[in-house]
């Protein structure tokens, strides 16, 4: 087979920081290769530098032979080149060119000067292979987190690549979603394509990936074909500091709730959809919810099944007219959860606003004699005068983290906090917060991480359609 990529003794410099140290790698065509590591190792410089946007659009000192099919990089038409790769980012919003999903995955074609019948027609064969036919008519706005990532991978897919670039295409996928991925992917690799993505989470590429590509401090620490790594035993996949490559199952180990215990009940949690939808005329029905204070409570569910919503109501940022909150027995009203209330979103990005990580952690923090602790355990200390947004996705996410731990409310909310960690990093996080959990009144986490969920949470509670799927203290994934 004919290489497609050849990097040799790259390095990129990004602010006086060796970001890629001598990096080489030779990638054939039709390969998957995995691109692993802890969080700002590289894996995701390393694709801005294939796709171009190193130093098209991120100003950076590039050295060292680098080669992908027949263009020599950097590239001199950036346009062009561009239109050659398919490129699938951590952050699929940032991609994101129309308002709804049928003009998206029209774009590129559009820009490219293809007739419209071939349009329409390329668009119901991608809709048919991302299973996303139900969405073509969706405002983009209107997406999960998990069909926003669909909808950005089948936009990629829609010009005739024979390169993809993804990074973290698994992020806030559920279940169902994920499947859905692999489906397309293998579909990718069948067609023989070639395929380098960037991820933590490795367990659903075991049947894909060719190889693994380690990468530590901004270089190739080692490379594992698919069947070698296959073959390690979990902890030594764990002392690579990777995650599971067999995606856990949560165990129901959820214990009952004593009528003794401090409880936080909510009642009459009904929003009706913004859009009709004869089959599901409420976004979230949640007659009566009881949940334990003082330890960590997770939930789960499918993609679009409410658990933004319900954390929404339950925060205070979204009003349900009919409901009515108690905490031990005290009511209290939504504006009272507001005012208590920290969300960290699962577009960490809106919610970094100044110049240095150590402002935005300070700025409101009213828990400042916990700074060094909370700084230390999430391994911040390196990026304190750092500007936010020059961090990865995994370094911004565990500052926003700490910005919610440091806020001193008593009611903190987590959507997706583990989307772009490494193992070491959800490790302490899990930590923290089972921690933290203990100082504050309620601690909740949406996640699709089983293996977070599984080491974190002693209470999972599960919606479908908007509705408990059963008990809080029963549910299980």
């Amino acid at each position: 087979m004919a290489d497609v990529i050849r990097l040799k003794q790259v390095q990129v410099i990004r602010e006086k920081r060796h970001v890629l140290t001598d990096l080489s790698l030779t990638i054939q065509s039709g390969e998957v290769i995995v691109l692993c590591g802890a969080s700002g190792s590289g894996k995701s410089t390393l694709l801005n530098v294939l796709n171009g946007l190193i130093p098209e659009l991120y100003p950076a000192t590039v050295k060292g032979e680098i080669q992908v099919d027949d263009h020599r990089l950097p590239v001199t038409d950036f346009s062009a080149y561009a239109q050659k790769i398919g490129v699938v980012f951590q952050n699929p919003k940032t991609q994101f060119f129309t308002t709804d999903v049928y003009a998206e995955l029209a774009f590129s074609m559009e820009n490219a000067g293809i007739d419209p019948a071939l349009i329409r027609q390329r668009i119901e064969e991608t809709a048919r292979q991302f299973d996303i036919a139900s969405l073509l008519s969706t405002s983009v706005f209107d997406l999960s987190g998990g069909e926003q990532q669909l909808v950005a991978l089948a936009a990629a897919a829609m010009l005739p690549h024979d390169l993809f670039l993804l990074d973290e295409p698994s992020s806030n996928l559920d279940a169902a979603a994920l499947a859905k991925l692999v489906y397309a992917l293998s579909e990718l690799k069948r067609q023989g394509k070639t395929l380098v993505i960037a991820e933590h989470r490795l367990s659903y590429l075991t049947a894909l990936a060719d190889r693994y590509c380690l990468l530590d401090h901004g270089g190739i620490k080692q490379v594992y074909p698919a069947d070698e790594i296959g073959a390690f035993s979990p902890q030594e996949i764990h002392d690579l500091g990777l995650r599971q490559l067999q995606e856990p199952h949560i165990k129901n180990n959820q214990a009952a709730i004593d009528a003794a215990d401090q409880v936080l009940t909510a009642q009459g949690i009904t929003i009706k959809q913004t859009k009709k939808k004869p089959t599901r005329p409420w976004a979230i029905s949640v007659p009566v919810l009881t949940l334990p204070l003082k330890q960590v409570i997770g939930i789960t569910g499918a993609n679009g099944a409410g658990k933004s919503t319900l954390v929404q109501v339950l925060s205070g940022l979204k009003k349900a007219p009919k409901a009515s909150f108690q905490i031990n027995g005290q009511s209290w009203t939504q504006k009272q959860l507001l005012q208590n209330s920290f969300l960290v979103m699962q577009d960490v990005n809106l919610q970094l606003f100044f110049e240095s990580v150590e402002k935005e952690l300070l700025v409101k923090a009213q828990k400042q004699a916990d700074f060094e602790r909370i700084v230390s355990l999430l391994g911040l200390h390196p990026l304190l005068k750092r500007h936010p947004q020059t961090l990865s996705g995994g370094e911004k996410q565990r500052v926003a983290i700490a910005s919610a731990l440091l806020s001193g409310k008593r009611f903190l909310f987590f959507d997706e906090p583990t989307s772009g960690l490494d193992l070491e990093q959800m490790e302490a996080v899990s930590t923290l917060l089972q921690q933290i959990a203990q100082e504050v009144d309620l601690l909740m986490i949406i996640s699709h991480d089983q293996e977070f969920l599984q080491r974190t949470c002693p209470q999972v509670i599960r919606l479908s359609k908007g509705e408990l799927v059963s008990d809080p203290s029963t549910s299980s994934l």
